[in-house]
């Protein structure tokens, strides 16, 4: 795991000069902890590009595998984020053509496949990657995201001009982004997150999962789509089955030069790979350190007990961190890891994962991700349409009905205001369902210029961007899901957490190949009776089945108390007026607002992610 930074076609006297990219380079130093570097090429119309690089050292950790890194030829340079597991056939298959490479890195194979294969090499990349290849021949540079987006990637078009960051925060110090978006932040009051391609700043974009661009030196930028999640079930019964696909994925994930570990809960996801990680045996398999958070304070939502009898039964070392209180492991500490703001507070237990991950001298550590989108694990995959929509009460929702029992004027009134929207759309529902932020017209009301149409439009099409009618309801919701909380929540979570703490994370399920066996699944009583039910016979037949016993509990922080209310308020008010938002916004979300509190926790993360940009330096301004 490294970060990249690249500022492509700036001419003669622009005032971004090599100590400001140096700068902005090392604002990423906690995502590239082991060595920095930079090279500047001239380019046609007295143009120069900036390539520069912080690497984390975790495949070939000689000096030769550094970055920038050009080819044997000379011809292209790289810069690069991320690991590429299948590096075996790839060196294999360069070889085959005559290119002997010098290192045992993966950014060689990447480079001088690119040389060989063209933008096609993408295709024959098997990880999570980011990076940007400057190709000397065309003068043009090439750009990829991987597949579902595990690694960022963000853009800024300047006339004639290019530059792109793993970090929003490098990309600001430079001069990029000096605007909020805001219709990124009436996305993310709505969902808790910002949305691909958007991204919180105006000017900047997230290029999107799967997709190329390639720059030219007249500032055209192609795009091009090269991977998508299944759009129908085009299932094949001839496929591998799929814990033989989980064994090989998991395998190919061990790929490191430096100790690997676990992130570990009570869950099936995790404990699946656990369970690979023992079958195969290796070394590597038998030095693995599983992870995990135990909250002593709330037994019934401690999953560190049933983490530790996984643990014991695959032979696996264990650590727990207990977290208390609040205290333990602060919110503005976790908030600070962020390049943009997240309503989720399970970036707190990340984040307090990944520092125990750093303190057991792990930089490497995989994790359960993505098995609730490709195999259905989510509660709200089970629900019905909006056509046919009747409120289901969801956890703490009960007693919020009851209460309405008394014919509260004001109640009754804002749970059909809430109703209304769930009834606009299947996206809209599926929006609450996945989390209740603000509706569009809380949004309205708070922010000038937002209108509750518009707000309306922008919820729907977010969601609706990534719908394929194609597929079936339940497969359609995995997918959606797959590419907006995974890719804009669960996936940003990890990797600014981790990187905070120099740890990099790899998830085995959301290999292309697992997605692909997963979402073009038919649906089938033998698939879909339970959620995840194709993972439980794995459980089963790896001796883990006391695992099928244990309720859902989620990655999410789990103290009894969260903070203090009036300390919530204070926070809020003290950003408002930066953020845009209403001084009476506290008309907008009252006592009697349903689900305030998480409407509440929407609005609180926003002011300390704003609070956190007082210690961005800004190099040119």
């Amino acid at each position: 795991m490294c970060g990249l930074l690249a500022v492509l076609g700036l001419p003669k006297g622009s005032k971004i000069s090599r100590n400001h990219i140096e700068v902005a380079r090392d604002i990423m130093a906690k995502r590239g902890p082991d060595a920095a570097s930079l090279i500047e090429i001239d380019a046609p119309n007295d143009k120069t590009h900036f390539l520069a690089h912080r690497r984390l050292s975790i495949q070939d950790l000689s000096a030769q595998a550094q970055q920038p890194m050009t080819s044997a030829s000379g011809l292209c340079s790289i810069v690069y984020n991320g690991e590429v597991y299948n590096t075996k056939a790839l060196r294999d298959a360069l070889e085959g053509h005559g290119i002997k490479c010098r290192t045992t890195s993966d950014t060689e194979l990447i480079l001088e496949g690119y040389e060989l294969w063209g933008s096609s090499v993408v295709e024959k990349l098997n990880g999570m990657f980011a990076f940007l290849i400057w190709d000397k021949r065309s003068n043009t540079a090439f750009l990829a995201r991987d597949r579902v987006g595990i690694k960022p990637l963000y853009v800024a078009r300047t006339p004639g001009g290019l530059a792109c960051a793993s970090d929003l925060r490098a990309l600001r110090a430079l001069g990029f982004g000096t605007e909020i978006n805001k219709e990124a932040q009436a996305q993310y009051l709505m969902l808790g997150y910002v949305p691909a391609p958007n991204s919180i700043w105006e000017g900047i974009e997230k290029v999107d999962a799967g997709t190329t661009l390639t720059w030219s030196q007249d500032g055209t930028v192609a795009e091009h789509t090269y991977w998508s999640a299944p759009e129908d079930t085009d299932y094949e019964s001839s496929k591998p089955p799929l814990s033989d696909l989980i064994d090989t994925v998991v395998e190919e994930h061990l790929l490191s030069d430096v100790p690997v570990g676990l992130f570990l809960s009570g869950g099936m996801d995790s404990s699946i790979v656990a369970a690979s990680v023992a079958n195969l045996g290796s070394e590597q398999a038998k030095n693995m350190t599983a992870l995990t958070i135990a909250y002593p304070g709330n037994a019934a939502s401690d999953e560190a007990p049933v983490a530790q009898r996984t643990a014991d039964m695959l032979n696996l070392d264990f650590k727990v961190l207990s977290l208390n209180s609040a205290s333990d492991h602060s919110y503005e500490k976790s908030v600070a890891a962020l390049d943009e703001p997240l309503a989720y507070n399970a970036v707190v237990s990340q984040s307090a994962i990944s520092e125990l991950a750093a303190q057991s001298g792990l930089k490497v550590v995989l994790s359960g991700d993505g098995g609730d989108e490709v195999f259905g694990g989510y509660r709200w995959h089970e629900f019905a349409r909006a056509s046919d929509f009747t409120l289901t009460p969801q956890r703490g929702f009960k007693n919020w009905l009851k209460r309405l029992k008394g014919k509260n004027r004001i109640a009754l009134h804002e749970a059909a205001l809430g109703d209304a929207t769930r009834k606009l759309s299947d996206m809209s529902l599926h929006a609450f369902r996945v989390f209740p932020a603000l509706r569009p017209d809380h949004v309205a009301q708070l922010m000038n210029g937002m209108s509750k149409s518009l707000c309306e439009d922008l919820l729907t099409s977010t969601l609706g961007r990534y719908d394929a009618p194609g597929l079936p309801w339940k497969r359609r919701m995995q997918r959606v899901d797959l590419y907006t909380f995974c890719q804009d929540v669960v996936l940003p979570k990890v990797d600014r957490a981790g990187m905070a703490y120099s740890v990099e994370a790899r998830p085995p399920m959301l290999d292309h190949r697992i997605i692909e066996w997963g979402l073009s699944h038919p649906e089938t009583d033998d698939f879909d009776a339970h959620p995840k039910n194709v993972l439980r016979k794995i459980v089963r037949d790896r001796g883990l089945g006391f695992l099928l016993d244990e309720p859902k509990r989620g990655f999410s922080l789990k103290l009894g108390t969260g903070p203090d209310p009036d300390s919530v308020v204070e926070s809020i008010d003290r950003s408002r007026e930066a953020l845009g938002i209403s001084s009476n916004w506290r008309n907008t979300l009252h006592d009697k607002t349903e689900l305030l509190s998480i409407k509440m926790d929407t609005m609180y993360f926003l002011s300390l992610w704003e609070q956190s940009l007082n210690h961005d330096p800004l190099v040119v301004t």
